[in-house]
Order: C-alpha cells, then structure tokens, then sequence
C-alpha cells in the first residue's frame, strides 16, 4: 500500500507541474500580460536637415547629437520582437524659421514588424530637444587620396576615380574658411584587381593640420573610390582561313606583322582572351601574292600597349594557277518520270583552281556538267543550277556557281491527256 500511495503522489507532483506550465504558457501567449523595457541612448534624428531648414539658409549648430532614454510598455510577446537598434526618435526641423534657440518635439518610430498601437512610450529621459540654429554658409574643397601599399608583382596600378571630386561643406562662415581640402586614404597592398571602396573623410586645414570641427556637415558621409588594378598578357594575332577543294593551306604562306599584342586589364578578363582574330579569308579567293592591313580589333575592357593599333598579314600562294576551260558533257539526274531532259545550253566556261601541275594537264574529257532536275515538275524550258564534276583530279577545285537552260518535254512512248 506504501508503495502505491507513493506512486499516487509522484504522479500528483507531475501533474501539477504540467498544469503549471500550461498556465504559464497560456498566460504568456494569450493573455500576455505588459510589460516595460528600459532602453537607453537612443539618438535623435532631424528630418528636413538638409532640405528645407538648408533651403531656408539654416543649420543646427548644437542639439543634433541629443540621446533619449525610453522605458516602452507592451506585452510580452511583442516586446520579445522589438529590435532596440531599429528604435527611432525622429524631430522634425521643418518648422523652424529663424535662427537662436529652438524646442523640438520628437516622435519615436517602431520597426515594421512590431504590430502598431501595441506598444507605447511609459516615460522618456526628456521630452523635447532644444537646439541652437545658426545662418547656414557653404562652400566647395576639393578631396585629396592618400595612397597606402603597393599592388601586387607583376600587376599595375591605373588612373584613380572620385565620386564625387569636390565636397560640399555646410556650417557657419568662420568655420568653413580654415578647410582647405577634404582627404580619404585608400589601401592597396597586395591588390590583385580593382579596388572599389566607401571611405570615410578627414578635413584640413591650408597648413595641412586635421580639423576637428562637428559643426560643419557635409552634403556626402563617404567617398566612392576606384582604383583599377591590370596586368600584361601577350596573345597572339591570328588570321582563319578556310579550305576547299584545290585550295588548301599546303600552298599558302602568311605572316602576321606584329605577330603577338600586349594586352592590359585585369587578370580575370584577361584570363578569357587567348588570341585576337584579324580576319576570316578563303584560300580559293587568294591572290599569289597580297598584303592586308588590318585594324587590331581591340576586346572589351582592355586595351593594348605600347599604342599598337594596326596589324598587317602578307600572303604568298605558290604552285597554283587558274584556267577557264570549256565544257560540253552534260548529265541530268532525277529527270520527272515519263519525260526527257534536253541541254539547250551548248557549253559552259568553267573557271578552275588548283595546282598547277594538275590544271595544266586536265582536258574537257575529265570535266562534266551535272543538273538535278528533281525540282522540275512540268514540261517546257528551265533554267537549273549545276554541279561541275571533276575526274580523276583531287586537287582542283571550281571557282563561282553556274547554270544551264533545260527542255523538260514528255516522253514520246507516254500518253497525254487531254
């Protein structure tokens, strides 16, 4: 019984706590009772700084680096969302019209994932922001970069950007009129490709000592820098030729002068780029002897040193020639069924290209004229195009395209209809 009576309690004891925890589970989500956060040093910010209250020749001179401290009441539950960096206090300055001492009312701003009307503002450090408005001045410096390192071997630093190239200063006369110019400091130790960076500025004066001034604004916080990193790939010059028949590249000597560029850019892009192509010839086409100037076409984001911008190829073709011989022997394929074909062309002048040896010894004999009439499909006189057939001779090739006048007629021995 001793035993069973235990059992019985610890079982009480789990249910309880169980019981307890649904509780507070259940009051926690459901009910979620209020609660208040303490949050400190929240700063203030001044919309219409820069736009109207500058418009109107106006600045804040003291206040603009005022701090609240917030206690904020809500549930639970929506509390434990809340984000203290994402908390904004926001002042308007719009309203401001003259210069001296001015009281700001603030409103504070929830992120977005905070459900609105949910939590409110128990109490705060201060209640309004008194600020000190001066005449506004402005004035334009110029920004300097102070260049650290070195980049990488075998790699070039180029030509640095700003952006922007001057700065324009805000503040009361007396102020501006020590600033002599505004100065970043890029670091490009070891860079291996463009270095692109946001940087951050310093002011001096004309002795070149660093001015520490918080009343003077500026119209930009930080300064785009660029400086491109390159280096040097040599890639060849190329030219493509292509080959037919009587026209290969066994008869052609060329060369390509300067046969190699240098080309300057950053490694990734220069990575992608083995040789530049100067032109596409056609072996066949080629004159014994020529000489062909070529613009270097330059690929995007490099360019070439040393000012080469032009490319010249000299080609010498040796061992072949030419001829025009006439030929007569005709051959029609895929004549219509039940009809005959007929050349009303006598001959054709055909222009050959190949090495010599073989052109000169060739005859009309080894020559024939080949028309496909299979895309005939009625009697009377047509014009197809041919295909010109060499035998015997492998390395002669045919220059231009020809054609003959056919009569299709119908076969004697094949009835008509009416």
């Amino acid at each position: 019984m001793k035993k069973n009576d235990a059992s019985r309690k610890a079982l009480r004891i789990i249910g309880s706590i169980l019981v307890a925890i649904a509780l507070w589970i259940y009051v926690d989500t459901v009910t979620s009772p209020e609660v208040t956060l303490k949050v400190k040093n929240v700063p203030v910010e001044f919309s219409g700084e820069d736009t109207t209250l500058a418009d109107r020749g106006l600045m804040l001179l003291s206040g603009y680096d005022t701090t609240v401290d917030l206690v904020i009441k809500g549930p639970r539950n929506e509390l434990r969302k809340l984000d203290r960096s994402k908390i904004r206090i926001v002042a308007n300055t719009s309203n401001i019209k003259e210069a001296g001492s001015q009281t700001l009312t603030y409103e504070v701003v929830f992120p977005d994932n905070i459900r609105r009307g949910k939590l409110t503002v128990d109490s705060a450090s201060i209640y309004s922001i008194t600020v000190t408005v001066g005449e506004l001045d402005s004035k334009e410096v110029p920004i300097q970069c102070e260049i650290v390192g070195s980049v990488a071997d075998g790699y070039m630093a180029g030509e640095l950007t700003l952006d922007p190239e001057v700065l324009l200063l805000r503040g009361q006369r007396d102020d501006l009129l020590n600033v002599s110019y505004a100065k970043v400091r890029l670091d490009i130790t070891g860079a291996d490709k463009t270095v692109v960076q946001a940087l951050e500025f310093e002011l001096y004066d004309h002795n070149d000592v660093k001015i520490e001034n918080s009343a003077i604004r500026s119209s930009e916080k930080l300064i785009g820098v660029t400086m491109p990193v390159s280096t040097v790939k040599e890639v060849p010059l190329r030219v493509n030729f292509v080959e037919a028949v009587g026209a290969t590249m066994e008869t052609v000597d060329y060369t390509i002068s300067p046969a190699t560029v240098k080309l300057v850019g950053e490694k990734a892009r220069l990575d992608e780029i083995d040789s530049i192509v100067l032109d596409t010839l056609y072996v066949q086409d080629l004159e014994d002897s020529q000489s062909l100037t070529y613009t270097i076409p330059v690929p995007e984001d490099v360019t070439i040193a040393d000012g080469v911008d032009t490319a010249t190829v000299t080609v010498v073709v040796r061992g072949v020639t030419e001829r025009t011989l006439t030929v007569s022997r005709f051959t029609f394929e895929n004549v219509p069924e039940g009809m005959t074909a007929t050349a009303e062309t006598e001959s054709l002048n055909v222009r050959l290209r190949g090495l010599t040896a073989e052109v000169n010894a060739l005859t009309a004999e080894n020559v024939h004229i080949v028309a496909d009439l299979s895309g005939l499909t009625g009697a009377g006189v047509h014009t197809v195009p041919v295909t010109i057939r060499i035998e015997g001779y492998e390395n002669i090739g045919i220059k231009g395209s020809y054609q003959m006048v056919v009569d299709l007629k119908v076969a004697s021995d094949t009835p008509t209809e009416p």
